[in-house]
């Protein structure tokens, strides 16, 4: 919801001013004295992935990322944007060679593009501070250096110039280097120069150092026509007790991730127009105001990690537009009440890591648009019965870990979802046997069972399911049998760590292959025996961390083994190995910790294994 209105208010802000811009239009001739200046900064920028290829001859209108007015030819817009986003950068692991990254300087240069009114350079290697001359374009209207790694300092004051900015995107991010450097955010030593734009619409600072000792509210209550404000992860602390204030037609707030310590500010009641409101990870606490539930244009509020400690706030079931709902890792208590199912519109619902109790209402199945369903962690009792998931065809994420729920379901029900993840951790109630009603879930990513009773042999059926799955924890049960055969979809995996816990049950039997593209595999604390798998012929092969400890292997450890470089920890403790250690395990680069301990194995630890272990 949150990405969508950022998209659709982006869309309206470039309608304003688009209609006269052309990026490829031969009726518009290119400004000499502009052409060069464009030159000039692409001399100053490393462009090892072509961006600027096309950045050449003499019609500059025409080249990438640039958008000239169709009635003079002055450059008035200047796109050099990366197309990875900031959560792509988060959730990682990026492929920097796959990415379309510009390094270097920002030239003075750019200053000479004195039309400019719309400017991206957003999520780009650029060094030094944020210059001060972006201040000096009277014209500009959309500014956005999110994720850019400018030097740390300052923010300058220079920007509050920019009477006509209806957007300021300066979002930023911690980044490593491969040497493990890293490259701090500006900082914010003086707000007061957000007071001056007057018409702006969209500010975010996120990521940004504030603290406590600037006055961040204010600047921006100066700014009547302001429509979105995130200020998460910035540091602030306070957060005034006024009761009016002069941004009432803001529609989405975000200061999550910061350090306030308050109650909900009664400023927050002016919003009556408020779409989506974050105040994740902080120390608000005391009751959720009663005007919160008169919000009926709130899309999505997350209260998540908080110190709320209250009943579950039943005016939460009045806010008939509610798509997202999070109150997770929190101190809510008491039952969660039937009317919640009044909110027909919940996409996604997370009441994870409270005191809630009772039993989950039924009205449950009422919410046919639901995807994600979070309810681990709490104190909930009774039955979940194919009731309370009538209509959730829609539902991919269902998270039960940590309850004492039981599922009530018929040996032939077929779920009317395809979840890609689910979760039942230390539910002591999922057991005695694996869930039948499994075997329709083709499209499961993530698929966590672990310490939930389950004892018997895997069904048939079981094999079938795996195809997608990125992390698979079945550890901690009684389930024995063979193991079985894991043939992961190459394609599907090929970016994503992949984690196989099978520990801690009674699997028995030899194992054949190590699985491929596994990177996290544990099945030790079972009756495993017969030889250790050779790793010739499995394609692949990507571990890094090898754990077969306590069972019943026996033979020599195998040299091949040697011939995977990525292993990082390799555990084979506590079996009955013989033989002498190949002293090819020094060439281990990446080795940071080995455990052979408590089996008969000869040789001589030599130096380059000792220092692969360094």
């Amino acid at each position: 919801m949150e990405t969508s209105f950022l998209f659709i208010f982006s869309f309206l802000l470039l309608q304003r001013f688009g209609s006269s811009i052309t990026a490829t239009s031969s009726n518009v001739t290119c400004i000499e004295g502009e052409r060069r200046s464009l030159l000039a900064i692409k001399h100053k920028i490393t462009d090892r992935y072509n961006v600027l290829s096309t950045w050449s001859g003499v019609e500059c209108c025409e080249w990438r990322g640039i958008g000239c007015d169709s009635r003079n030819g002055h450059v008035v817009k200047l796109d050099l944007r990366n197309p990875m986003s900031l959560e792509d950068l988060r959730n990682g692991p990026v492929s920097w060679e796959d990415e379309k990254w510009l390094e270097g300087e920002l030239s003075p240069c750019l200053q000479n593009l004195k039309h400019l009114r719309y400017l991206d350079l957003s999520m780009n290697f650029l060094s030094g501070k944020i210059p001060e001359f972006l201040g000096s374009f009277e014209s500009l209207e959309y500014l956005n250096l999110s994720g850019s790694v400018f030097g740390e300092g300052a923010v300058p004051h220079h920007l509050g110039n920019l009477s006509r900015l209806r957007y300021l995107d300066l979002r930023s991010i911690f980044i490593f280097d491969d040497g493990g450097a890293n490259f701090p955010a500006p900082i914010v030593d003086d707000l007061r120069w957000v007071s001056s734009l007057s018409s702006l619409r969209y500010l975010d600072l996120s990521g940004i150092t504030i603290g406590n000792h600037t006055d961040w509210f204010h600047p921006v209550n100066m700014l009547p026509s302001l429509l979105t404000l995130n200020l998460a992860d910035t540091g602030i602390t306070n957060i005034p007790s006024t009761q009016f204030v002069n941004f009432t037609f803001l529609n989405s707030l975000d200061l999550s991730m910061n350090y306030i310590n308050s109650t909900i500010p009664i400023w927050l009641s002016n919003l009556t127009g408020l779409m989506h409101l974050n105040l994740k990870e902080n120390s608000f606490h005391g009751k959720i105001p009663d005007f919160i539930g008169t919000f009926n244009a709130l899309a999505s509020i997350d209260l998540s990690y908080n110190s709320f400690k209250t009943l579950f706030p039943n005016l939460l079931c009045n806010l008939s537009s509610l798509v997202r709902l999070d109150i997770s890792n929190n101190m809510f208590s008491g039952p969660v009440p039937s009317n919640l199912g009044l909110l027909l519109r919940l996409e996604y619902l997370n009441l994870g890591y409270n005191h809630l109790s009772g039993p989950i209402p039924a009205s449950l199945g009422l919410f046919s648009k639901l995807k994600k369903l979070d309810v681990s962690g709490n104190s909930f009792v009774g039955v979940l019965s194919e009731t309370h998931f009538t209509n959730l065809k829609n539902l991919i994420y269902l998270d039960l870990s940590l309850s004492s729920l039981a599922l009530n379901f018929s040996s032939r029900w077929v779920p009317p979802f395809h979840l890609q993840k689910f979760s039942a951790s230390s539910c002591s109630n999922i057991g005695p046997y694996f869930p039948n009603w499994l075997h329709t879930q083709t499209h499961l990513q993530r698929l966590d069972l672990s310490n939930s009773s389950i004892r018997g042999t895997l069904p048939e059926w079981f094999e079938s399911i795996l195809s997608h799955i990125l992390y698979l924890d079945l550890s901690n049960n009684q389930i024995g049998g063979k193991m079985p055969l894991f043939h992961f979809n190459t394609s599907e995996l090929i970016s994503h760590e992949t984690t196989l816990k099978m520990n801690s049950n009674k699997f028995e039997g030899s194992l054949a292959a190590f699985p491929s593209n596994v990177n996290h595999l544990d099945l030790s604390d079972n009756l495993l025996s017969g030889d250790l798998p050779q790793t010739v012929g499995t394609m692949n092969l990507s571990l890094h961390i090898v754990n077969l400890s306590k069972n019943r292997f026996t033979g020599n450890i195998p040299v091949d083994l040697c011939k995977v470089p990525s292993i990082e920890v390799l555990d084979l403790s506590q079996n009955k190995l013989s033989g002498r250690l190949p002293e090819c395990l020094g060439n281990l680069s990446n080795l940071e910790a080995m455990d052979l301990s408590n089996n008969t194995i000869i040789g001589v630890v030599t130096h380059d294994i000792a220092l692969a272990q360094q």
